[in-house]
């Protein structure tokens, strides 16, 4: 097992445009951790990604991800060795291709697929389809499966290149409840598969979290409220500064649910 950290964020800021958008973050992730980064919306959660998954350098401090220090590494190179399932690669998918080709650019981090894959890479891609339930969609076009069959395609995809880190960005919106959680059983189910990707969750519903989830960071106007272990982190009083509202959550078989307290 490698020696460095997944990620090491030590007192980054990010200023865009004049603007401040995160301010002195500082996080730790470590092999056999999966964090989520929660806050709400406009909060800066897209821009630490955007960060980590090696599409923009910090401002100010130092970025470490899976060894690689920005400013003396190729991030083309790193964000081979990340797979990132979000609303924005969903939003640019070609949507006549079919299923399999899909997974199968996730090999080379492509939006379409113009490379010829190898034999072992319609292996792996046959793998993920059957592991998520998809075998038979596989020649379907991509416009034509439901929303939750859609996103289960994008975490394929972002398998495709066995990444050492995956990144799930608010992969549940515009999911309805039934696909949200066969979703999410997908999710808990490869994150307790030996020799996995570390997981970083980012999401505003506290309710998402599930139990493979180790860590927690909070966000509140790009300012860290609170980090570290999940359950240190996911405290009314953590999650009601957070989210700037009176919170009281509830356990139930691992996952925790927010009532909201009205005055």
């Amino acid at each position: 097992m490698a020696l460095y950290p997944i990620v090491l964020l030590d007192h980054i800021s990010f200023i865009r445009n004049g603007t401040t958008i995160l301010k002195d973050i500082s996080i730790r992730i470590d092999h056999g951790q999966n964090w989520a980064i929660i806050g709400q919306n406009g909060s800066g959660k897209t821009s630490l990604i955007s960060i980590i998954g090696g599409y923009h350098h910090p401002s100010e401090g130092k970025a470490v991800v899976l060894g690689k220090k920005f400013g003396s590494t190729d991030l083309r190179e790193l964000r081979l060795r990340i797979g990132e399932c979000s609303s924005e690669i969903r939003d640019i998918i070609h949507n006549w291709e079919p299923v399999k080709d899909i997974v199968l650019s996730g090999r080379f981090a492509s939006i379409g697929l113009y490379e010829t894959p190898a034999p072992k890479d319609h292996k792996r891609a046959a793998y993920l389809l059957d592991f998520l339930g998809l075998s038979d969609k596989s020649d379907r076009r991509f416009m034509t499966l439901s929303d939750g069959e859609k996103q289960k395609t994008l975490l394929a995809r972002a398998l495709m290149s066995e990444p050492e880190l995956l990144v799930l960005d608010e992969p549940c919106a515009g999911l309805d409840l039934k696909a949200r959680e066969e979703f999410l059983d997908t999710v808990q189910e490869m994150c307790t598969k030996k020799g996995g990707a570390a997981l970083i969750y980012i999401t505003h519903h506290i309710e998402e979290i599930i139990p493979a989830i180790t860590h927690a960071l909070t966000l509140r106007k790009g300012k860290v409220v609170a980090s570290g272990r999940k359950e240190d982190v996911l405290t009314n009083e953590v999650l009601s500064e957070t989210f700037e509202v009176p919170i009281e959550l509830h356990e139930r078989e691992g996952r925790i649910w927010p009532m909201i307290l009205k005055c």
